[in-house]
């Protein structure tokens, strides 16, 4: 397949639409599964996260509905959602099904708000963490004590991000944000906790301030641009860790970034980067899942003293595969629809307002 260096409109419908078929045919009643750990794999979060990026792509709106209703019936007493009904409530998996319950109609009043309570009764120390010392993850893993969950129970920057996606109106979110912009390293980008690589919290961080219709300031939006040009490979995508072949996740998350910072110009970059992500596209629709999820031990704060990792089991410093490409392939169609829009906004993010980051 060659594309000739340029956007296709219908090779791009045609992928998107492929992907999301393939999506809803690997569903079962309703949930999807996937990542494999100790406590199981996930049905809960899976799903949140999935349908939250796919249910403004997806014609199906009674898959979309059944979805849906499944994480209705899916919250905790507490308002929260979960990895899977074994584990307890954080804030991350609330933060997803929240994202992935915004166009559903039962979905509103005292359980919105109570859902809202729970999410940001995990902010602390400028962001948000993926547990509470008194959320019943100690005792699920029989850790011995609070220290013992240290790492679990501080604060994450892609889940602080999720959580302002969840809940854009928050009285938090200025805060969190210009703490994220504070944690970008000086190769451009915005390391995570739980995700390998370190496109994840930035993409997310871009895509929340579209959404405020804000960009970066010229300065940390460049150092991105930098930093994404520096790392494509010669085809056009993007790696996971050292590797130097294309994974389609980390490329999905790239060409969304580069769409996010379209006004700074980079066209050829986007174009080679959209089409080296079509090219991934395996022929029953999905994309490919690679190793992207990490999970440090509970106790592990900082990941840089983490020795090594390992994919035996799913324990502590363990990689986690994406079987399926779940999230590879949610995360190709989010960022092949980001693409799809960029092409009729006439560098419309130039027009918007420099988010107004104050240095602590």
């Amino acid at each position: 397949m060659n594309f000739k260096n340029k956007f296709d409109r219908a090779v791009v419908d045609d992928a998107i639409e492929k992907g999301i078929q393939y999506l809803l045919s690997v569903r079962v009643n309703g949930r999807w599964r996937g990542f494999s750990t100790l406590a199981g794999e996930s049905d809960i979060w899976v799903t949140g996260f999935v349908l939250a990026q796919i249910q403004h792509l997806c014609k199906q709106a009674d898959d979309i509905k059944q979805s849906q209703n499944f994480l209705l019936t899916s919250v905790h007493s507490s308002g929260g959602w979960s990895y899977s009904n074994l584990v307890p409530p954080d804030a991350d998996s609330t933060a997803y099904c929240l994202m992935a319950l915004k166009t559903c109609t039962g979905f509103t009043g005292l359980a919105l708000q109570k859902a809202k309570r729970f999410l940001w009764s995990h902010f602390t120390d400028k962001g948000v963490s993926t547990y509470k010392t008194d959320s019943g993850i100690r005792e699920f893993i029989s850790a011995p004590n609070n220290q013992a969950i240290a790492g679990w129970t501080s604060t994450h920057p892609d889940v602080s991000i999720a959580a302002v996606l969840a809940d854009l109106q928050h009285e938090k979110a200025a805060e969190i944000i210009n703490w994220l912009i504070e944690l970008q390293t000086k190769e451009g980008f915005i390391n995570s906790y739980w995700w390998r690589g370190s496109l994840y919290t930035t993409t997310l961080l871009l895509r929340t301030l579209s959404m405020y219709q804000q960009h970066l300031p010229q300065e940390r939006a460049t150092m991105i641009t930098g930093a994404l040009v520096r790392e494509q490979l010669a085809h056009g995508g993007f790696s996971l860790a050292a590797s130097t072949t294309g994974d389609p996740f980390t490329t999905a998350l790239a060409l969304e970034s580069f769409t996010h910072l379209l006004y700074l110009g980079y066209g050829g970059q986007r174009t080679n980067c959209g089409n080296a992500l079509l090219l991934l596209q395996q022929e029953n629709g999905s994309w490919a899942g690679d190793f992207i999820l990490r999970i440090p031990a509970p106790d592990t704060m900082d990941l840089n003293t983490v020795a090594s990792w390992n994919n035996a089991d799913g324990g502590g410093n363990s990689f986690i595969e994406d079987k399926e490409g779940l999230f590879a392939t949610a995360m190709s169609c989010h960022a092949l629809h980001c693409w799809r829009q960029s092409q009729t906004q006439n560098n419309l993010p130039a027009k918007w307002t420099e988010f107004p980051f104050i240095k602590s």
